[in-house]
């Protein structure tokens, strides 16, 4: 099994977490780290032609993790895309409006996909999973006393829908660490 994951494993987010959890898999991280420009929705959508799993994870600004969805959806006859969002979609934060209404926006269409595999009008599974605050500097320097996620912890989810049977579709999943400490 192929798996095609936009995002740098080496940057402390939630493809380092897969990076450690997939490691009996073919995966391959497409980012600007290795080279790739993941605005330019026709190279990555040539690129996923050649895998069964696409884990579309990077935010890319003006949508284009929604883009990348309709492209791959389209133009690929994969086993299964699987798109990530946050928990953090559901509270406004004035100062990333445009972050939370993208990934608004890429769960909404996500639903929809999804519908169509159900009702078996398309062969590729979609799947939308969306996590609440992970274990990165960026959100440990908050020190909001809010319990993370572990990046490991996070990618076994990611690695759930993976290994879903295929005749079950996982639509949406969300998953939040609970706060005990507080």
């Amino acid at each position: 099994m192929k798996i095609l994951v936009t995002g740098n494993p080496n940057y402390e987010g939630l493809c380092q977490g897969l990076s450690q959890i997939l490691t009996g898999y073919d995966v391959t991280f497409v980012s600007r780290s290795n080279g790739y420009d993941l605005s330019n929705v026709p190279l990555i959508t040539e690129i996923a032609r050649n895998y069964n799993i696409f884990i579309n994870s990077t935010n890319v600004p003006n949508d284009g993790q929604l883009k990348l969805l309709e492209s791959i959806y389209e133009n690929c006859n994969l086993e299964h895309i699987i798109n990530v969002s946050t928990t953090s979609v559901y509270w406004t934060n004035k100062k990333r409006l445009d972050y939370f209404e993208s990934k608004s926006r890429l769960e909404q269409r996500s639903k929809e996909l999804s519908s169509l595999s159900i009702e078996n009008k398309n062969n590729t599974r979609v799947s939308c999973i969306a996590f609440g605050e992970l274990n990165t500097q960026s959100q440990r320097d908050r020190k909001d006393g809010r319990e993370k996620m572990l990046l490991t912890t996070a990618a076994q989810y990611v690695k759930l829908l993976i290994d879903s049977p295929p005749t079950i579709n996982i639509n949406y999943l969300c998953v939040d660490p609970r706060q005990t400490k507080i």
